[in-house]
């Protein structure tokens, strides 16, 4: 994990160094952000032969949910139509099931159904590059990159209902065997517009899939998330 991390930021530094000493009579500028992105999350998942009937299964058992990612980036302007932007992210990944019936009686104090939510929570540290395709006051970008994804914890939300419509919800953590840090890539299209002469607006439909399984076990999984990435970046 520490050995990813270092990678990563050698690499900002390397470009950053670069750009200085290949442009070094243009004035660089440092924005510092705010981001959200409601994100539509789930998985691919892949078997062996044997185990196939395991993740039929759970394909027809669950389905996608919401999450989010959300916290701190710094983008580095390169040129007037080039940036590079890293950051510090938590984020909420995973699936749900289909709501389910259990096997009690409709006239007793015991749940009838059931919808679990799995939750994955991660720290995500990405590095991206964006181009800018319009550079007007108002900016039109595209951005690719990849990210690493430090796995925090899993937990499960169980939603209970019960025959006179009440619904209760049970949350517990859950020791998954997750891998501890997996790699993710990065791709979407977004606005940059300008609220005062510091700080800007930005706006950005974002695709993100892991490239490799977020378990080491004979169903691997990948999970991809389609989000809207709203933030508030300030110009140093």
């Amino acid at each position: 994990m520490k050995n990813s991390i270092t990678f990563l930021l050698l690499m900002v530094l390397s470009v950053v160094g670069y750009s200085e000493s290949s442009d070094s009579t243009k004035t660089k500028k440092i924005e510092i952000g705010v981001t959200y992105s409601p994100d539509y999350c789930y998985r691919k998942l892949k078997s062996d032969a044997s185990s196939k009937w395991i993740s039929d299964i759970r394909d027809t058992l669950e389905i996608a949910k919401f999450g989010y990612s959300t916290g701190f980036n710094l983008v580095y302007r390169i040129k007037n139509n080039f940036t590079i932007e890293s950051g510090i992210l938590f984020s909420d990944k995973g699936e749900k099931t289909k709501k389910y019936s259990l096997e009690n009686s409709p006239s007793g104090n015991l749940p009838i159904s059931n919808m679990d939510i799995h939750h994955y929570i991660y720290l995500d540290i990405p590095f991206k590059a964006n181009y800018y395709v319009l550079t007007g006051k108002l900016k039109l970008f595209i951005t690719a990159g990849v990210s690493a994804n430090i796995f925090l914890t899993q937990k499960n939300t169980s939603v209970l209902g019960y025959s006179d419509r009440a619904t209760e919800k049970q949350t517990s953590k859950i020791n998954s065997g997750l891998s501890k840090i997996n790699f993710s890539f990065i791709a979407g299209i977004g606005i940059d517009c300008p609220i005062t002469k510091k700080i800007n607006f930005k706006i950005q439909p974002v695709y993100r899939r892991s490239i490799n399984s977020i378990i080491d076990a004979p169903i691997k999984s990948y999970l991809y998330s389609a989000g809207l990435n709203l933030g508030v970046f300030y110009k140093l």
